[in-house]
């Protein structure tokens, strides 16, 4: 699989998805209408699943010869977690008065350095749609830049933008708004598809494999 052009192959799962979910409940009783609606949002939850999966493999074997880590917000929610990951937590957590909360992270990557002090190095933030809370990795960016401890911490955003949402073609159109935030406070957008504006920020999601190696360079 081109992992550049993860999106093309999109429709065509859907519509895979749509159809046999669409048999299934039906036959358990509910109305064409009502199956429907239940696949598509059954879809929603089954691609986002799939896009990390892609996304965190992707990222796990290309980092594999490094002393770079990675763990995923999940793991990081889990319980009993063990001392290297508990440190993990709480240098990406943000702080609400007596509260504490995790970013939106997907994954993150850090390192080891001496006296097995931990560096966070980077979050990556994965997006299928953004027509829902477009902008909730801005704001995590944002919120990790008001602290010293956390303002280092790059923030990359992946997706495959497979309505066109946030990609454009300079020569036919102007950017969306979403898309200029986005590139404005993010670190870097990474898209898993062929067809859109590369900028010195927007690129295609295999170059965050080297883009993560530049910021670890001497990252202690």
């Amino acid at each position: 699989m081109n992992i550049n052009d993860f999106s093309s192959s999109l429709e065509s799962r859907r519509k895979q998805y749509l159809k046999q979910k669409v048999k299934e409940y039906i036959k358990q009783g509910f109305s064409r209408s009502e199956a429907i609606n239940k696949a598509n949002q059954s879809w929603r939850a089954h691609i986002g699943s799939q896009i990390q999966n892609v996304i965190y493999d992707f990222i796990t074997e290309n980092l594999s010869s490094t002393k770079l880590k990675i763990t995923t917000d999940k793991i990081l929610k889990s319980q009993n977690l063990e001392k290297e990951l508990e440190k993990v937590k709480r240098m990406i957590a943000i702080s609400y008065g007596e509260y504490l909360f995790l970013p939106d992270a997907d994954i993150v990557i850090y390192k080891m350095c001496k006296s097995d002090d931990i560096k966070i190095l980077a979050i990556v933030s994965i997006k299928n749609s953004f027509r829902e809370r477009g902008f909730e990795t801005t704001y995590w960016k944002l919120k990790l830049t008001e602290s010293e401890i956390t303002s280092h911490i790059k923030v990359f955003l992946a997706t495959p933008d497979k309505d066109d949402e946030i990609a454009y073609i300079k020569k036919t159109k102007n950017p969306s708004k979403m898309r200029v935030i986005l590139e404005y406070e993010l670190d870097g957008l990474y898209f898993l598809k062929e067809n859109f504006e590369e900028t010195p920020k927007a690129k295609h999601f295999s170059k965050i494999i080297e883009d993560i190696l530049e910021i670890a360079k001497d990252n202690c």
